[in-house]
C-alpha cells in the first residue's frame, strides 16, 4: 500500500490552538530559545468518528493551545494519572470532516510512563496506545528541524513521496505513541 501523506504542516492543516513554536516574529525573535521536547498529536472527526493518529516526541518547540473546545485531549499514565489535559476545537477541512494538529510540551520522562493519549467529545472516545496505532513516519527538515509532513501507511523501508524526496530531510519512524529507549 502507498503511503498517505496525512498532514503537511506547512499546507494549512487545521491546527488546535495554533502550531506552536512557529510564532510570528516579534521583538523576541533574536532571543535564543533553549531545545526542548515537544509531542505533535493529530486526529479528527469523520462520518461521527473520532480518531487519533501517531504521537511523536522530538526536539522542537511547543506550547499549550488556548484550551477551548467540546473535546479534551489527554495524555495517561499506566495507573491512570493524567499527564497533560488540553481542550480544543477540530477545524473543518475540505472533506467535509474536521482534524487537529497539537504541538504540547513533552516531558522526557513521559518516554517511559505515558501509556496512552484519549480524544473525548460529543461522539465518545478514541484511544491511542503502546499496542496500537498505524505505522507513520515524522518528516522533518534537516536543517531547521520544521515538521513537513506526517505520513501513514508508510513503507518500513521509509520511502517517501517524490514531492518530499527531493528534500532534504531527515526521517523518524514511529508507531503509536513514543517508545522508551531500548
Amino acid at each position: 500500500m502507498p503511503a498517505v501523506v496525512v498532514a503537511v504542516l506547512a499546507a494549512g492543516l487545521p491546527l488546535g490552538g495554533g502550531l506552536a513554536g512557529q510564532e510570528e516574529a516579534g521583538d523576541e525573535a533574536d532571543e535564543a530559545v533553549p531545545a526542548a521536547m515537544a509531542l505533535i498529536v493529530s486526529g479528527g472527526v469523520r462520518e461521527g468518528r473520532m480518531t487519533l493518529g501517531p504521537a511523536f516526541a522530538y526536539e522542537g518547540s511547543a506550547s499549550q493551545p488556548e484550551e477551548t473546545g467540546p473535546y479534551e485531549l489527554r495524555g495517561l499514565d499506566g495507573e491512570g494519572t493524567v499527564l497533560f489535559r488540553t481542550r480544543l476545537t477540530p477545524g473543518e477541512m475540505s472533506d467535509g470532516g474536521s482534524g487537529f494538529t497539537v504541538v504540547l510540551p513533552f516531558e522526557p520522562g513521559w518516554t517511559e510512563t505515558l501509556d496512552r493519549i484519549e480524544l473525548r467529545g460529543p461522539e465518545g472516545v478514541a484511544t491511542l496506545d503502546r499496542s496500537a496505532g498505524v505505522r507513520a513516519m515524522l518528516v522533518r527538515d534537516r536543517d531547521t528541524g520544521q515538521v513537513r509532513a506526517i505520513l501513514r501507511n508508510a513503507p518500513p523501508s521509509g520511502g517517501l513521496p517524490p514531492s518530499l524526496a527531493a528534500d532534504s530531510a531527515r526521517l523518524e519512524i514511529i508507531r503509536g505513541l513514543p517508545r522508551p529507549p531500548s
